[in-house]
Parts: C-alpha cells; sequence; structure tokens
C-alpha cells in the first residue's frame, strides 16, 4: 500500500512540473473559479445592455436584410441560448426590437446609450484583471480612461466577431453549395460540407478573438508562438461549449425547477464555462515557472496572533513580508527575522570597520597605528566574507 501511495505521489509531483500542470497551479493560486464566478455575475448584469448596443450598432450596418439578420440572430443564440428570441418558435428572454435604441438623438438617449456602454464595459473590465491575474500582472498605471479604451476594444472585438461569424456563415453555405452543385455531390455531403465550412469560419472568429482578448483586455505581451496555440486551444473548447450549451438547454428546458428560469441559467453557465476556459487558456500561455515548494506553509505565519492579518490599525503587521496589492502573508515571511538579524550584523560590523579605519588614520603612536590597521583589515575581511554570503 505504501508503495502505491508513492506512485501516486511520484506521478502527481511530474504532473505538477508539466505545463498542464503549472497551468493548474496559477489557476487555482490566483482562485481562478472564483474569478470566473465573479465575470458570470458581472456579465448577468451586463448582458442587456452589451446586446443592446450591439443590436442597435448592428442592425443599423445591416439594414434591412432580413437574411443577414436572422444569421445575426441565429449567431447570438448559438452563443447564448435562450436570451435572444430568434423567431424559431423556440422563444427567447428578450426580444430582438426591445433591444435597438431609438434612433432619434436627444440628450436622453444620449444619456441611456451613455449608462448602458459603461454597463456593458463592466464585464470587460472583469474580464481584463482577470487575464491579468493569470499571467501574474498588476493593474498598470495610467489613466483609467484608457483602461476604459481598452475594455471598449475588447467589447467592439466581440460585437463585431458576432456579424462577421453571421456574414462568413451565409457565404461558407453558398459557396458549399456552390461546390455541392459542382461537383454533383450528393445532398448528405453537401450539408456535411457547409456544416465543416461553418464549423471552420466560426473556429477562425474565436482564434482572433482569444488572441484580441489576451492580447487587447488583458495586455499581456505573450510569445508569438505561446499566444497562437493557446488561442487555437480555447477556439476548440469555445466550439464545443458552444455545442453543449444549446444541448442543456433542451435538457433544462424539461426541467420544472429550471424551466422557468432556464435563460439565466443558461447565460450564467455558459459565460462561467467560457471564462474559466479563457482564465485556462491564458494561464496556459503564461507558461508560469513550478510554484514555490517553501516548507512554510504562509497560512500559518501569525496564525495565532491578533491580528493574523497586515493591518494599518496595527504598524508592526507593516513589517512583515506581504503582496502589497493583496495584503497576503509571503512565505519569505518566515525568515523575515534572520534576515533582520543578518542584517544589523552587517551594520555592526560595518561600523566597527569605520572606526577602526578612523582609528588607523589618527595621531598615535606607531605601534598604536599598526594594531589599529589589523583592527581595520580584520573588519573589511569579515564584510566582505558577510557580503559574499
Amino acid at each position: 500500500m505504501a508503495r502505491i501511495i508513492a506512485r501516486i505521489q511520484e506521478i502527481a509531483a511530474r504532473f505538477q512540473a508539466t505545463r498542464l500542470g503549472r497551468m493548474n497551479a496559477r489557476y487555482g493560486a490566483v482562485r481562478g473559479a472564483q474569478l470566473a464566478g465573479g465575470i458570470a455575475y458581472a456579465a448577468l448584469f451586463s448582458v442587456f445592455a452589451a446586446l443592446t448596443i450591439a443590436f442597435t450598432v448592428v442592425m443599423s450596418l445591416i439594414g434591412r436584410n432580413e437574411e443577414l439578420r436572422q444569421a445575426v440572430l441565429d449567431g447570438v443564440d448559438d452563443a447564448l441560448p435562450g436570451i435572444v428570441d430568434t423567431g424559431d418558435g423556440s422563444g427567447g428572454m428578450l426580444s430582438p426590437d426591445s433591444l435597438v435604441l431609438d434612433s432619434g438623438l436627444s440628450i436622453t438617449s444620449v444619456v441611456a446609450a451613455v449608462t448602458l456602454l459603461l454597463s456593458a464595459l463592466a464585464v470587460m473590465g472583469s474580464l481584463s484583471g482577470s487575464i491579468r491575474a493569470m499571467f501574474g500582472l498588476q493593474t498598470p498605471p495610467g489613466n483609467p480612461v484608457l483602461a476604459k479604451v481598452r475594455d471598449l476594444l475588447g467589447f467592439v472585438v466581440l460585437a463585431v466577431s458576432v456579424l462577421v461569424t453571421a456574414v462568413l456563415g451565409i457565404a461558407a453555405g453558398a459557396a458549399g453549395s456552390w461546390v455541392t452543385d459542382l461537383l454533383g455531390l450528393s445532398s448528405t455531403l453537401g450539408a456535411i460540407l457547409v456544416r465543416a465550412l461553418g464549423l471552420l469560419v466560426a473556429f477562425g472568429v474565436d482564434l482572433v478573438v482569444f488572441v484580441a482578448l489576451i492580447g487587447v483586455v488583458g495586455g499581456a505581451r505573450a510569445p508569438r508562438r505561446d499566444l497562437w496555440i493557446g488561442a487555437a486551444a480555447g477556439a476548440l473548447g469555445a466550439g464545443i461549449i458552444r455545442f453543449l450549451g444549446t444541448s442543456l438547454v433542451g435538457g433544462a428546458s424539461d426541467n420544472p425547477v429550471l424551466a422557468a428560469g432556464v435563460g439565466v441559467v443558461t447565460l450564467l453557465l455558459w459565460v462561467n464555462l467560457v471564462s474559466r476556459l479563457t482564465l485556462y487558456v491564458s494561464a496556459w500561455i503564461a507558461n508560469p515557472p513550478s510554484p514555490a515548494t517553501d516548507p512554510v506553509d504562509a497560512r500559518e505565519l501569525h496564525a495565532g496572533e491578533t491580528p493574523n492579518f497586515v493591518t494599518m490599525s496595527v504598524p508592526r503587521t507593516l513589517a512583515w513580508d506581504f503582496d502589497v496589492r493583496t495584503g497576503v502573508v509571503t512565505p519569505t515571511e518566515a525568515g523575515r527575522e534572520e534576515r533582520e538579524a543578518a542584517a544589523e550584523v552587517r551594520a555592526s560590523e560595518a561600523a566597527q570597520l569605520e572606526a577602526a579605519l578612523a582609528a588607523s588614520q589618527s595621531e598615535g603612536s606607531w605601534v598604536e597605528q599598526r594594531l589599529a590597521a589589523r583592527r581595520a583589515r580584520r573588519a573589511a575581511r569579515e564584510v566582505r566574507r558577510d557580503q559574499q554570503d
């Protein structure tokens, strides 16, 4: 039994040293699951504002093109199943007409548009901070307006991706039908070809979206190879989640407990899953080193003291080693007292050296000067030895 346990521990240690293991360690260290839940919660209150702005802009661009309008609705339904009524009889929480702002220009409409925009950007801000946490990046200093501009760019990328997917999906369908007629393929093979082209288009759009989220929204300057490989994995995972999300609605609608709020449940579940995927992809691209195997658990440091956390109310806690951003006590706190004692010894030796040098240069007998010079050389050797250590 002991051999089996030792073998399992060995396998676990090897996995933790791999890139996937280090990715999982970083995800857990910064509490990725809680971050994903926060993104989903923010999305719950931002989705109406985001869809309103996106629909208003997109519908003004496509005009009266009903085919493209339906393709956009289908694309939104694929991404957020059960949220928007696509007109196929399955219903939806929101009507497309209610998501279009009044085109009349007035103070009220401008204020409403700005309010909706700020609400929509809330989820982008949450996503940005979470991605940066996976890379170990702190919030960059600078103008907060520029940070909102980055979030706005990310929002635009997401909105445009839906429109591009719809347009390219129509083009892929037309191309597939043309190739089917040209080669004389059967209807079954033609349907498979059209479906394959549609999946390829969705994969390409998702690939660009992941690159934009990490590079623009998150502000991470990742190596190009890692960025594109990670984004490709994310795009593949997003396609799988999109399929599972659509299947989930069918199952949830039959559940009497979830049927009344199937749209909200789907939104929370889908955004949470995609957020987790995005954060896992970010952690993989970050390729972090293995976490330090410090024998001291930082959670046990000062656990029996009052206070057991860093606070300005008790100034002595400010001398602890802690993360200035989060206030978490770091494992290096275990050796802080030893480091402070060593620093005091070095300072004392340096003071002795200065005193010995001053004595060697002072007036006195030849013997006293020689003894002072010897003490100065001895003190200098001690200082150099401590510096090397």
